[in-house]
């Protein structure tokens, strides 16, 4: 897609992070290309895309225009032995989605380290949506289905912006979980704007 510089109002960084294995990558790969591989392979290192999302601009003379943003998507690998470059990706980053695997303690207990190393790599406190993957796996006998009090325990203390159960292969709350994260960074500059 192609767009006149001057329709862009702005871009924004976003960033993908939390254990190898929570269905980043499915996520980013059902938002930017609504595509979902069953056999998506861990991410080595960082994958990359890039999304432009229609947005209703008011400038400072009221009038109303149609503009872009474009989100520079980056979903950082989360095995231990790339962690060492999660530091510079964060730099310069305008959101985050926290990421778990709602059928995964392990990956549950992962987010206060993912949460810890995000405070320590970005100064600003920065929109932030918890996102709990793997929707379509729950179901009252799962035994490691991660409980919701946790949930909502873990949201509250550490202050986050929301939180959201999705499911890249159903394709639940995808959308709705990006549009949220760009409503908050467009909040978070000030700009009078809302997504179409």
């Amino acid at each position: 897609m192609i767009t006149p510089q001057k329709q862009i109002l702005d871009s924004f960084k976003v960033i993908l992070l939390g254990a190898g294995g929570t269905g980043k990558t499915s996520l980013l790969n059902r938002y930017c290309y609504n595509s979902f591989d069953a056999n998506s392979k861990l991410t080595v290192g960082t994958n990359f895309s890039t999304s432009y999302i229609n947005i209703k601009f008011r400038n400072s003379t009221s009038d109303v225009s149609y503009k872009y943003i474009v989100d520079s998507i980056f979903d950082c690998g989360g095995q231990k032995r790339f962690r060492q470059l999660i530091p510079k990706m964060l730099k310069g980053a305008d959101g985050v989605f926290l990421v778990f695997d709602l059928v995964s303690y392990s990956s549950f207990h992962q987010l206060n380290y993912w949460y810890d190393l995000l405070n320590t790599s970005v100064s600003d406190s920065i929109p932030i949506l918890l996102i709990g993957t793997k929707s379509d796996l729950l179901n009252n006998s799962h035994p490691e289905a991660v409980r919701e009090d946790l949930i909502m325990k873990f949201m509250n203390e550490h202050d986050l912006n929301g939180f959201f159960k999705t499911s890249a292969l159903e394709n639940h709350n995808v959308l709705k979980v990006f549009n949220e994260l760009n409503q908050l960074m467009l909040d978070y500059h000030n700009y009078n704007a809302v997504i179409v």
